[in-house]
């Protein structure tokens, strides 16, 4: 690599190196909320990388929600960024490269299947009401075209309830803003969400019927699946 340019970064770590140098452009005004980045072949040259890590990079912010990616108008800096970067759990966070992204699917998975394993011995009938109220709801909102994210995060969160865990409560707490980030990006790709419900529907019942590793193995299954997906698709994503 080329060492002609201060901005251009080492093949050591390009990846996160990309992501910390548009981290410090957005927390120093460089790039301020709303604005749009350079297009592709200009940030490659400015960085002195080649597009797969520069779009790897795109994608890991994108998917913690620092960026905003729409096919045909570009990428954006997103308009809560500066909330964001006040936030210390989320600024660990955005030093992630695929690998640590892959860390937080793996946390995701550690932290839900505790959950959905404690929800399918100790739900009461109360619990059970409000899990199956927020499946309710996410499959009504499919139906009408309407967005799913409130009512998947409602669902996740009840099932962190049923769990009767007040330290795993807050574990899940702890990431809910990651989680939406997650979700608002699964929504902007279209896919429909009859897989999510299908995956949903299964664990709802094991946890009914109080099957504790269906339950268990149906979370791993949806996490897993959603994740990859989604990880996938936003590495594929055109930048402009």
């Amino acid at each position: 690599m080329k060492k002609s340019s201060s901005l251009q970064v080492d093949r050591r770590r390009v990846t996160d190196q990309i992501m910390d140098s548009l981290v410090r452009m957005i927390a120093n005004g460089k790039l301020k909320p709303g604005d749009k980045l350079p297009p592709e072949h200009e940030l490659m040259k400015q960085f002195g990388v080649g597009r797969s890590s520069l779009r790897e990079a795109i994608g890991a912010l994108s998917l913690l929600g620092l960026l905003t990616v729409q096919s045909g108008h570009g990428t954006h800096v997103s308009a809560s960024s500066d909330r964001f970067l006040t936030k210390p759990l989320k600024w660990g966070m955005l030093t992630m490269g695929r690998d640590k992204l892959h860390e937080l699917i793996e946390a995701r998975i550690v932290i839900e299947t505790a959950i959905v394993g404690m929800a399918a011995e100790r739900a009461t009938e109360e619990d059970l009401a409000e899990i199956r109220h927020h499946h309710a709801r996410m499959a009504s909102a499919k139906k009408r075209g309407k967005r799913t994210i409130q009512a998947d995060l409602g669902f996740h969160s009840a099932l962190a309830k049923a769990s009767h865990n007040s330290v795993l409560m807050r574990f899940l707490s702890g990431l809910r803003q990651p989680m939406r980030n997650w979700m608002e990006q699964k929504a902007s790709f279209n896919w429909g969400y009859d897989e999510v419900i299908e995956q949903h529907d299964a664990i709802v019942k094991a946890i009914e019927a109080k099957n504790i590793e269906k339950a268990q193995s149906a979370l791993r299954k949806h996490l897993e699946s959603v994740g990859e997906r989604l990880t996938t698709a936003l590495l594929e994503r055109r930048l402009t």
